[in-house]
Order: C-alpha cells, then sequence, then structure tokens
C-alpha cells in the first residue's frame, strides 16, 4: 500500500471550510467515482471516502484541511501522478475561496 498525506492551511473558518469540503464531495469526489460519509462535529468534520483502490479521509478544520489516502498495490505505481493532482486541485480550489490565485 502507498500512502499520500497532504495538509494544506486556510484561514476560512469552519463555515466556509465546511461548506468548501460539500462541495468537494457532492461535486469532484462524486465525478471521481468515490463514495464518501460525512461525519460533521463541531470542531472539526471528517469525509471518508473510497472506490476500488483507493481509501481515505478528510479531516476539515477550521484552519487546516488533512487528507490521508491510501492505495492499494494497483495504484500505488500511480502515487506521484495522483498526489500531485490532489496538491494542485486542493491549492487552487484554497486560492478560490480565498479570493487568490494558486501558486505555481
Amino acid at each position: 500500500m502507498a500512502d499520500i498525506k497532504i495538509q494544506r492551511s486556510h484561514a476560512l473558518g469552519m463555515d466556509k471550510a465546511r461548506a468548501l469540503a460539500l462541495d468537494w464531495m457532492n461535486g469532484d469526489a462524486k465525478q471521481l467515482g468515490l463514495t464518501c460519509t460525512l461525519q460533521q462535529g463541531e470542531n472539526e468534520d471528517i469525509i471518508q471516502f473510497e472506490r476500488m483502490g483507493v481509501t481515505g479521509q478528510m479531516t476539515v478544520r477550521p484552519d487546516a484541511f488533512e487528507l490521508d489516502t491510501k492505495l492499494n498495490m494497483m495504484m500505488a505505481p500511480l502515487k506521484p501522478l495522483i498526489e500531485s493532482e490532489i496538491d494542485k486541485n486542493l491549492a487552487r480550489i484554497l486560492a478560490k475561496a480565498e479570493g487568490g490565485t494558486p501558486k505555481a
């Protein structure tokens, strides 16, 4: 198994971070074929996701998103590509939500 761990700090606060995560869950995650479940908490939410070859969770906090993904051995060779795309997309989404442009 290959692990992908990404953490991105932000200044959105919990309400905006939660809304952004829900948009991701109901949009991009569905397009990727991910099945998601949401556990909302007072100080953090956890979105668990899975599809064939991929399992993981996104922790949504008022000041950060943490993504922990596990790839099975068939998906492991694609880890660098998957990790790069996740990181790039998360940066783009956060930059847009914060009113800026993503860093190259």
